[in-house]
């Protein structure tokens, strides 16, 4: 990975800013939830501790004898179905000790009337519809028994019919007032609607079924508050205390809403709704919200307008004598409701029993808009501040990191340069910098200056070995030449003959070494001109057949003739060294093949031959001083300044020369490229 991109992912570190950030929005909408939370509590306890003693009076009441009447939106259609019945689970549930009989009553007001919806679970062998059409006495017959009172007397009702549908009940006796009912079959029994007048003010009422035997009726079964089919317990009908209701309206905070709840859940008193007055939130500012909340926070249900029944862990811890406190979010809206609880304690047993039970709950719920806006707020101020900061500080990072880059390369690239190969030494970028880059550069400046004079004191070697030992070698070789005119046994005779062998190798290095010194100085005062390098090439190439009239030499020319400003001498010279090394390399029977090519503005002097190939190193290296790849144990004797002398004439030129394996591995060629004129 480039320095850039390891910045660039380092630069990542940088979210943790808005990473913190955010579990500190989180922090913070946890305090003031809770902060909320305890504000909630306080008013709570404020109104368990101001109750008027007439409305303890109130909680009081065994909520056994009496029937809640929940308020009623609109006029419920007398058609035997509930679906026009808020909270129709919230309901007094009555079953049969002698069979599996249940009857579940709902009561409401609405307007001066009130409504009684009645729902009987009786999975008998015969319904109750199918049994009344074989009885005409209504002491005999199954459905719903009602006994209601009120300021003009004491009235009972039968009610029961023979087949579903909207039905008018009298009273027993023709005295009370009629009424008007509804019966609907279901696959569990029936559900009966009917009305009654506004001055009722108990009832007593219950289901009444037959149990049948193999033999017939054998008794009957009963589920409700009736003493068999006469009136046993009566229900009052209870509405909220308006009395209550308003207490707690003038009492409670802003924008809270508060329910005054007996220990069985029946709401006694209601504030109303609470004028919250909602904000509306983007789809943005609603996720963000949603994000930022306890996302295990409770889903809120859409809760009735008037609720008339409390159920749940928060009532029941205040029911305990403890507190009882509740977060909800709702869906839509990224609102969050605080529901608290806390009990209420009779004043006159609280002094003899502290640890008494209640008798009653205030509740308090409070929807928390201010919460929600001052989180939003910081949130959205937050997030702005550290995405600008990300956005800046990646920036920044990336900029440094390219610039830095930047200097790397241009370094590299300068050391890679900076030497060429005759060994001279170009000046380094950066070395005045005062970084750890600058201290590079200037080392590295210290290490090619040292290479560039030990390649200077190697490439002055060979001159000055030759020229050392000239003289050892004459004295050495004229000794031994006197030593050979005397008479020698063989012995002797052989380790002459060695000596004189060793001498001449000595010589023969010399002599090369001298050779390439030479050649040195006469590339620097060497004739140049221009000439027809084709014609050149084909006296050349006449020349070595006719010295080696055994090998096979081509020579393959451009259409056109090439003219070329050179030194012919050392052109060659250089071209005699390779096609030298070709012929020595290869074996009589392999091929050389000599070609003039153009390419980019180049002149390509190219000498290949089959058979050998060059090894597996650096192709460079061959035409370097005192280099030889060859096994001289079959090739005889080579120091490697044969293609040493080839890179010298190519680089007086302004060219190059290089060595390639053929494809397929056909053989070797050797390349002089050389500027066109």
């Amino acid at each position: 990975m480039r320095l850039r991109n390891q910045l660039l992912a380092l630069s990542l570190l940088t979210l943790l800013l808005p990473w913190s950030g955010w579990k500190l929005v989180q922090e913070l909408e946890n305090f003031l939830r809770q902060a909320e939370e305890n504000a909630l509590l306080v008013s709570a306890h404020t109104l368990t501790q101001v109750l008027p003693a007439e409305y303890q009076a109130e909680l009081k009441l065994a909520r056994g004898q009496a029937l809640p009447l929940r308020q009623l939106a609109m006029e419920p259609i007398a058609d035997g179905y509930l679906a026009d019945w808020p909270e129709v689970e919230q309901n007094l549930s009555f079953e049969s000790s002698s069979g599996p009989l249940r009857m579940n009553l709902l009561a409401g007001r609405y307007g001066t009337h009130f409504y009684l919806a009645i729902k009987v679970t009786d999975p008998g062998d015969i319904s109750a519809t199918t049994y009344n059409t074989g009885s005409n006495e209504a002491g005999e017959r199954a459905g719903v028994i009602l006994y209601v009172q009120s300021k003009r007397g004491q009235f009972s009702y039968m009610i029961s019919t023979e087949a579903p549908g909207p039905l008018t009940v009298n009273s027993q006796g023709g005295n009370g007032t009629r009424l008007n009912a509804a019966w609907m079959d279901d696959a569990d029994g029936y559900t009966v609607e009917l009305s009654l007048p506004g001055d009722v003010e108990r009832i007593s009422i219950g289901a009444v079924a037959p149990a049948f035997t193999m033999q017939g009726v054998s008794f009957e079964r009963y589920a409700g508050t009736l003493d068999g089919r006469q009136q046993g317990h009566w229900l009052e009908l209870v509405s909220r205390n308006d009395g209550v209701s308003r207490w707690l309206a003038k009492t409670v905070p802003e924008n809270t809403r508060a329910w005054l709840v007996q220990t069985d859940g029946w709401v006694v008193g209601d504030s109303g709704p609470a004028d919250t007055g909602s904000s509306e939130l983007t789809w943005v500012k609603r996720v963000l919200y949603q994000a930022v909340a306890n996302s295990d926070m409770t889903l809120r249900e859409d809760p009735p307008p008037w609720p008339v029944r409390f159920e749940g862990r928060v009532i029941d811890a205040a029911l305990q004598g403890g507190s009882g406190a509740l977060w909800s979010r709702d869906a839509e809206s990224a609102a969050v409701y605080n529901l608290v609880a806390l009990p209420v304690f009779d004043v006159d047993t609280a002094i003899a029993d502290p640890d008494g039970r209640a008798i009653g709950v205030v509740v308090l719920e409070a929807r928390s808009e201010g919460l929600l806006l001052m989180t939003n707020r910081a949130l959205g101020r937050f997030s702005m501040i550290a995405l600008l900061l990300v956005v800046v500080l990646a920036a920044g990072l990336w900029l440094f990191a390219s610039r830095l880059s930047h200097r790397v390369q241009r370094l590299s690239g300068a050391v890679s340069r900076a030497m060429d190969n005759s060994g001279r030494v170009s000046d380094l970028p950066m070395t005045t910098s005062a970084d750890e880059l600058g201290e590079l550069a200037r080392n590295t400046e210290k290490l090619l200056r040292a290479v560039s004079e030990y390649t200077g004191y190697l490439q002055k070697l060979a001159g000055r070995l030759s020229h050392e030992l000239k003289t050892p070698i004459a004295i050495t070789r004229s000794s031994l030449e006197n030593l050979a005119s005397f008479d020698l046994d063989p012995a002797a005779r052989q380790y002459l003959s060695r000596a004189q062998e060793g001498l001449d190798r000595q010589a023969a290095i010399v002599s090369a070494m001298s050779e390439a010194q030479r050649l040195e100085g006469s590339v620097r005062t060497a004739d140049w001109e221009t000439i027809n390098l084709s014609e050149m090439l084909k006296h050349s190439v006449d020349a070595y057949r006719s010295v080696n009239p055994s090998r096979t030499i081509t020579l393959n020319l451009p259409a056109e003739s090439c003219k070329l400003r050179c030194a012919p001498d050392l052109i060659a010279q250089a071209l005699d060294k390779l096609v030298d090394n070709a012929i020595s390399l290869s074996a009589e029977a392999c091929e050389i093949d000599i070609s003039l090519q153009y390419e980019e503005k180049s002149v390509l002097i190219c000498v290949a031959n089959s058979g050998t190939l060059l090894p597996d190193v650096l192709h460079d290296q061959l035409f370097d001083s005192l280099v030889s790849l060859r096994d001289n144990r079959t090739s005889g004797q080579h120091l490697g300044l044969g293609l040493h002398i080839v890179r010298l004439v190519a680089e007086a030129h302004g060219g190059k020369v290089s060595a390639r394996n053929l494809p397929n591995d056909k053989g070797v060629e050797f390349t002089i490229r050389l500027p066109a004129s």
